[in-house]
């Protein structure tokens, strides 16, 4: 009678903490075999924190560590909706290979992370290795996030001794297909399948991807950065916006690879009007700020965020640029296609007074601006040029997924415009 009290008082408080949850593991795969898993975790509040959060297997009650989330700042305010995968950097499961492998750009809301990143996870656990953390021996061997303080949040488990969700199996995924916090108590709101169908980094379809929306408030198709006349040119377009209160553009000097200067604001949609946002639209806008307090052969970073009306910040890409004294070549038309890309981005350069330049340079930059490849040296064709970059850097070892920098420079001007490669 006593066991019956203690378990029913666990699941009684269970049930009523999953009202406060502000974070629930949405998928978890045991991978296609060995050790590949990895945990997917959505956020269903606005605004979550989850420095010094766990993930684990609360194993019949005693916590074992996977990872723990470090104090990054980027982890410090989340947006609902978002999307973290946690996966095994020591064997790789396919479907993560699949979804571009390693991303840590926030702003989309999609997030996948090996165990071993270092800037945003501290391994504690088994995973790194090919061991798995998962090992089937009983109901309650599953997935488990707790906070800062150490309460459990969510335990795909729910209760023990007695699992009312369980681990998926080997070579299987076990999927949360609602829209309600409320319902990952319910083993019948959970699918399993086979590992090569999950979906890491996306919603799991039906009400599940009604629930986690992954729109963005804010949908760019060019965002950009020139040089002239000793000012640099921003240049930004939005195919959409959703609520939105305007833009913010911050920027800091570089020296070689070090900043000299932390990031500043330099303008805001609360002080220009130029900047303030259309609200909700599927119109296109065309956006421009010209930075006049900058120095002649100094090399500065900018990035761009817009804020939706509940004050929600997203922050886009960074571009890198190096101010020049004057221009002779005009605006230069950069196209990037298809971007992103997983096969190789074609850019096509040219300009309405063609392309002057007996001196043009093209590379593309990581975002510390650093040199990865070499694409172009030399004297331009008149009129245009097309190259294709296949996502290799200059020792033909392919770069890792994620956001780089076309830089477009000659000894008098100064381009640049971000591209993203998934691997």
């Amino acid at each position: 009678m006593q066991r019956f009290l203690i378990v029913l008082l666990a699941l009684l408080w269970t049930i009523q903490s999953l009202w406060a949850q502000s974070v629930i593991i949405n998928e978890m795969s045991q991978g296609s075999a060995g050790g590949k898993e990895w945990v997917e975790l959505l956020t269903v509040n606005e605004g979550v924190d989850l420095r010094g959060w766990e993930l684990g297997d609360n194993d019949d009650g005693v916590w074992h560590s996977i990872a723990e989330f470090s104090s990054h700042s980027e982890l410090s305010n989340l947006a609902r909706g978002t999307i973290i995968v946690i996966y095994n950097s020591g064997d790789v499961d396919e479907t993560i290979t699949a979804a571009g492998g390693e991303d840590t750009t926030f702003s989309d809301k999609s997030v996948l992370l090996g165990v071993n990143n270092t800037r945003f996870l501290i391994d504690t656990g088994p995973w790194g290795a090919t061991a798995g953390a998962f090992a089937n021996s009983d109901g309650d061997d599953a997935p488990a996030i707790r906070n800062a303080s150490d309460i459990i949040i969510h335990d795909l488990a729910v209760t023990h001794p007695t699992a009312t969700v369980s681990t998926p199996g080997s070579a299987k995924v076990k999927y949360y297909s609602s829209n309600t916090v409320g319902g990952i108590t319910d083993d019948s709101q959970w699918i399993v399948a086979s590992s090569s169908s999950a979906t890491p980094g996306q919603a799991n379809g039906g009400d599940n991807s009604s629930w986690v929306d992954q729109s963005l408030p804010v949908e760019l198709s060019r965002w950009f950065a020139s040089s002239a006349d000793g000012e640099v040119i921003l240049n930004w377009t939005t195919d959409s916006e959703i609520e939105n209160q305007g833009f913010i553009i911050e920027r800091y000097l570089k020296a070689a690879a070090e900043p000299v200067e932390a990031w500043s604001e330099i303008a805001s949609f609360a002080s220009n009007p130029k900047l303030l946002g259309q609200g909700s639209t599927t119109a296109q806008n065309d956006y421009t700020f010209i930075d006049k307090f900058v120095k002649p052969g100094e090399t500065y970073t900018y990035r761009l965020a817009d804020v939706d009306y509940r004050g929600t910040t997203t922050w886009h890409p960074e571009l890198i640029v190096k101010v020049m004294a004057t221009d002779h070549m005009g605006e230069l038309i950069i196209t990037t296609f298809p971007n992103p890309s997983n096969a190789g981005i074609r850019l096509i350069i040219g300009s309405e007074n063609g392309i002057q330049s007996k001196s043009l340079q093209i590379n593309i930059l990581n975002l510390r601006g650093q040199i990865v490849k070499k694409l172009f040296s030399g004297t331009p064709p008149p009129n245009e040029m097309e190259l294709t970059w296949d996502g290799m850097d200059n020792h033909d070892m392919p770069v890792s997924s994620g956001t780089y920098i076309v830089s477009i420079s000659d000894p008098k001007i100064s381009h640049s415009k971000p591209i993203t490669i998934i691997q």
